[in-house]
């Protein structure tokens, strides 16, 4: 069974952020950007002092457009790589299902009863070829809904004077859908990088794997902003064995299918160990003085990165790496 990305789904994505953009919070924060954009344009040749918050306001913009253009932009580049090549691009991931006919593996009754050894028949195996623009879409969606909620806070004066990254700040219940949105953007990046890196992958297998590490990395996430002046012992102790679980769980993922011959798999091994310990260790350092600002930059660079590396993957022919 092949799952490709067809028109339908591209329409479905259109329709989905047209939708968000209507919003007037949205809306608001594209004008900022605009006239942040004209702003930088306009003082391009400007590198003294008093232009460089207004340089950094640029490049925060164009990390906050691309941040919410992610879905339009993997459409674009697929269509112009494949323009480009004068043939449609092949990046697809291999989904497998392995059943057993458990009546193959009996157990044994007594010491003269002979073992008997499954046959090939006994195992059943299916395969579903996912089309690698579909396989990364939802992390793209994902992302433009976390950039647009924080987005939204943001215009609404929330982030005005920068808050400390702390218990008090996630009281608010935009920033509890803000974390919950995260949380569901981490899981579907893990579970693509961690897609590639298996290829041909067990869903089951690989669903689950990536869902234990975002819980290990949120439980850093929580711990981030609930700083206790006691008792700092014993979450030490319990952060450096979850860090060591961390370790454990993706370095047995990765070596078990590692495969020095595609180039594909082996990048993708090496994003996802970045992005797991760097996420980790962002939170680990966070302190009584950071802001929050700094922690989602942070978490926003990390999720650009990944998606430079999922465009450059439909841009090359993923499959001939």
């Amino acid at each position: 069974m092949e799952l490709s990305f067809e028109n339908h789904h591209v329409v479905g994505v259109v329709v989905f952020m047209v939708a968000l953009l209507f919003c007037k919070q949205v809306l608001e924060c594209l004008q900022h950007c605009v006239q942040l954009w004209q702003h930088c344009a306009s003082s391009a040749c400007c590198f003294h002092y008093a232009q460089e918050e207004l340089l950094r306001g640029g490049l925060l913009a164009a990390l906050l457009t691309f941040s919410v253009c992610q879905p339009v932009i993997f459409v674009m580049v697929s269509a112009l790589a494949n323009t480009l090549r004068g043939r449609p691009g092949f990046w697809t991931v291999n989904f497998v299902h392995v059943a057993f006919n458990t009546s193959a593996f009996p157990h044994r009754h007594s010491h003269a009863e002979a073992l008997r050894r499954p046959l090939a028949q006994d195992v059943e195996v299916t395969a579903t070829q996912v089309d690698g623009l579909l396989l990364i879409m939802p992390f793209a969606l994902c992302a433009f809904c976390t950039t647009y909620t924080w987005f939204s806070m943001k215009a609404g004066g929330d982030f005005s004077s920068d808050p400390m990254w702390d218990a008090e700040l996630f009281s608010s219940r935009r920033m509890q859908l803000y974390e919950a949105l995260y949380a569901l953007e981490t899981t579907v990046l893990l579970f693509a990088l961690l897609a590639i890196t298996a290829d041909p992958a067990q869903l089951e297998y690989t669903l689950v794997c990536a869902v234990l590490a975002v819980f290990i990395v949120m439980y850093f996430s929580a711990q981030s902003r609930c700083k206790s002046a006691s008792d700092k012992t014993s979450e030490g102790v319990i952060s450096i064995g979850l860090f060591a679980v961390l370790n454990m769980l993706l370095s047995a993922f990765v070596a078990q299918h590692w495969s020095v011959n595609q180039g594909a798999k082996v990048l993708a091994s090496m994003l996802l160990a970045f992005t797991t310990l760097v996420l980790a260790g962002l939170h680990m350092s966070v302190n009584e003085d950071t802001r929050a600002g700094s922690v989602i930059l942070g978490r926003t660079l990390l999720s650009c990165s990944c998606s430079l590396f999922f465009a450059a993957m439909l841009a090359c022919d993923a499959n001939n790496l």
